[in-house]
């Protein structure tokens, strides 16, 4: 006993750049799984939007959620969310009294709207579907020529409204719209005219063991 006891006293004073070494490793990775599990918290079950969480996430690709081999990130969720609190609170919302303040519930709607389009744009690639260019700007002209009497300056109410562009209502809103529309006749011809069959599919489609939702509400 005393003699190794001696051997290590002899290790210690032969290597102590060794040992300073050694606890400098375990300090830095101490560090990085307290950062780490911080950083989980606050994206898993705070959601939250903080410059920090922001910033990092828009570098990492956090997942909030996943559909099959398609990730749906964090950063694409607080983008979503942005949209949805800024038309809360603008004029368009009072006028329809739908204003009111963010939510878990409007925060759960969102993460299972981007879950709904990620199945949508894989059943798309399943069917060989595809929305086009043409077809955006061509639909996008007839939403125009529809509210122009009530919404004579579109560009303007879609960036007051929900901070987007016109390329930004084309994406996020009428690319989805035409895709649903499309697999909607695509599947009701493959179910006897079923005109709920895309329905059907969906609910089934985000009931499978891959699908995962990482944000906890």
């Amino acid at each position: 006993m005393q003699e190794q006891e001696i051997e290590i006293k002899t290790i210690t004073r032969e290597n102590p750049k060794k040992w300073f070494y050694i606890l400098g490793v375990l300090l830095v990775v101490l560090i990085l799984v307290g950062v780490a599990a911080s950083f989980s918290w606050a994206v898993f079950v705070k959601r939250s939007d903080s410059q920090v969480v922001r910033s990092i996430s828009n570098i990492l690709p956090v997942p909030a959620a996943k559909l099959g081999d398609e990730s749906i990130l964090y950063s694409e969720f607080l983008k979503t969310r942005d949209t949805l609190a800024i038309f809360l609170e603008s004029e368009a919302a009072n006028e329809q009294q739908l204003a009111e303040e963010m939510n878990v519930d409007l925060e759960k709607n969102v993460l299972e709207k981007l879950l709904n389009e990620a199945a949508l744009d894989e059943l798309a690639e399943e069917k060989g579907i595809e929305v086009s260019e043409e077809d955006l700007r061509s639909f996008f002209a007839d939403v125009v020529t529809a509210a122009s009497t009530t919404t004579p300056d579109v560009g303007l109410y879609l960036l007051e409204s929900f901070g987007w562009s016109e390329e930004d209502f084309r994406q996020n809103v009428l690319r989805p719209a035409i895709l649903e529309q499309q697999l909607s006749i695509a599947l009701a011809g493959e179910s006897q005219g079923d005109p709920n069959a895309l329905g059907a599919y969906l609910i089934e489609r985000l009931e499978r063991n891959d699908v995962v939702r990482y944000l906890r509400f």
